[in-house]
């Protein structure tokens, strides 16, 4: 007869093997849902260090924009104050033009004859007109006193002027001033 043999070590070996892979499935499943969320979270750190690699790329492509282009943006600051001047020199031109266009007329010979009714004794100097209302102002300075009130009635009896008004006397070492505003007569 034959006989049986039991290896009872094999069978030993086979139970424990089984017993680990049981062990080592059961060990799987618990570890599994652990190691998704470690990928998932691996797997959204590179999508975000991705996406900040790409925003700083865009960033330095800005910044190196804004870098290149200083030049043309002085330039175009520098040309707009250029033409800021520009406009004040023409509207300063216009005003001018329209002050020596106005009516009545302020010309040199006008001028000279406001500046001789106050004779030696008077030095003038003009400081503003207004051609809208035919406003004459200017400055009589004497070293005399008496000069300045005798210089007034010069100019309103000149027949320039439809009306001169003025301001009282200053007086410092140089002599005694006074500011006239003088509406220039319309012409007859």
């Amino acid at each position: 007869m034959a006989m049986k043999q039991n290896n009872f070590y094999l069978r030993w070996q086979k139970a424990a093997g089984a017993a680990k892979s049981e062990n080592r499935s059961q060990s799987m499943r618990a570890v599994a849902p652990g190691l998704a969320v470690v990928a998932a979270a691996m797997v959204g750190w590179g999508v975000l260090t991705l996406y900040t690699a790409s925003m700083k790329s865009q960033r330095q492509d800005i910044v190196n924009w804004c870098t290149d282009n200083t030049e043309p943006y002085l330039s175009s600051t520098q040309d707009a104050e250029e033409a800021a001047q520009f406009r004040a020199l023409t509207n300063y031109a216009d005003g001018m033009t329209n002050l020596l266009n106005g009516y009545p007329d302020v010309t040199s010979s006008l001028l000279r004859r406001v500046e001789d009714a106050g004779g030696s004794a008077i030095t003038i100097q003009f400081t503003n007109y207004n051609a809208a209302t035919g406003e004459l102002q200017f400055n009589a300075n004497s070293t005399q006193v008496i000069d300045i009130p005798n210089y007034i009635r010069a100019l309103q009896n000149c027949g320039v002027f439809s009306t001169v008004s003025y301001s009282g006397y200053s007086a410092d070492d140089d002599g005694y001033s006074i500011d006239l505003r003088c509406v220039l007569a319309a012409p007859q």
